[in-house]
């Protein structure tokens, strides 16, 4: 949720006005179009996984954890106040955040990021730092999978039986917590793939040049990821939308440099969509259901389940070129047999 005030957590009533009348940050995608990402995601990842992440169970608990940084919002002042720009990003017209940050320029941690929004006179928690909440929750997870690897062998080959079973109970917390990991931090990727959460034009298109004459449009952002996915959108529509999974190159450890640029070219694709949404408003399709916003709308859902099923299986995949531990042991030797993890 993005950009919520006091009065929106503690008057319903309000919350319905607001939607129609300010610009307003909403949820991304509201609970059914998290849920949609998160499922598909989990339906459509490489059997090369775990099988702890493909069971119907794993995948029940994925899609019910998807719209979870929502339902904990209003959890408090500090909370709110440093999680919700976490969830959006204010890409103006020329391609830039507050004219200062290119996505192609992605500063390489949120405290390099803090740093050069400084020349625009602004912070991450004004324009958003969605592209760090995507890459911090992909890095814990290559350190969960890379984590889980170790213990799931010294659980077999640990030479005393009491350390195999306390390697095995390790495991299994491991997998558990990897599970919840993957379900709240997809919630934040399934965010990148809605365009109303990456522009400055996030609840209509508001003041400056308008090219295209577009109204005024105040409360499509609520109607476009709720409303209109609650009534017209369906999962198999966007299940037809998702394309086979290529992977990555799994000698090669992926950088910060190149994880920001996957995540860059995927918000930079969703910013695109920006003017064809506004387009269809426009024109009504969001409120009729027209054939044209139901096919952009699986489209934009689409990407963002197949966003997420490709992080995960990127970060199962580089987890074999991690370390871990302390003093810390590559995650390889481990599994070849030519060193020990001691947690």
């Amino acid at each position: 949720m993005k950009r919520p005030t006091t009065l929106h957590r503690t008057l319903s009533l309000l919350l319905l006005a607001a939607l129609a009348f300010a610009p307003l940050r909403a949820g991304a995608w509201g609970e059914k179009g998290h849920e949609i990402i998160n499922d598909l995601a989990a339906a459509n990842l490489p059997s090369e996984l775990p099988a702890f992440v493909r069971t119907r169970a794993a995948r029940w608990e994925l899609r019910y954890l998807g719209p979870e940084m929502d339902r904990l919002k209003g959890s408090g002042e500090s909370w709110d106040a440093d999680r919700d720009p976490g969830h959006y990003l204010d890409i103006g017209d020329d391609g830039k955040i507050a004219g200062v940050v290119s996505l192609g320029r992605l500063p390489a941690s949120m405290s390099a990021y803090e740093v050069a929004l400084l020349a625009a006179h602004t912070t991450p928690y004004r324009v958003g730092y969605l592209p760090y909440s995507i890459a911090d929750g992909w890095e814990q997870l290559r350190t969960d999978f890379a984590l889980w690897r170790v213990l799931s062998y010294e659980a077999l080959h640990s030479p005393q039986a009491s350390a195999r079973a306390s390697f095995a109970e390790e495991a299994r917390l491991r997998a558990t917590l990897t599970l919840r990991d993957i379900g709240v931090w997809g919630h934040f990727v399934a965010d990148g793939s809605q365009p109303l959460h990456v522009t400055t034009h996030f609840n209509g298109w508001g003041s400056g040049p308008n090219p295209e004459h577009f109204p005024a449009l105040r409360g499509i952002h609520a109607q476009f990821e709720s409303a209109f996915v609650d009534r017209f959108v369906k999962a198999s529509a966007v299940q037809r939308d998702i394309p086979a999974y290529a992977a990555l190159d799994p000698q090669r450890r992926i950088s910060q440099a190149r994880l920001l640029s996957l995540i860059a070219r995927y918000l930079r694709g969703t910013n695109a969509a920006v003017v064809p949404l506004y387009r269809i408003a426009a024109a009504g399709g969001f409120t009729t259901g027209s054939a044209q916003a139901r096919a952009f709308t699986a489209a934009q859902l689409a990407r963002g389940a197949t966003m997420l099923r490709n992080l995960i299986a990127y970060a199962w995949e580089d987890s074999l070129n991690e370390r871990v531990g302390y003093p810390s042991v590559a995650v390889r030797a481990v599994l070849a047999g030519r060193a020990s993890y001691g947690g």
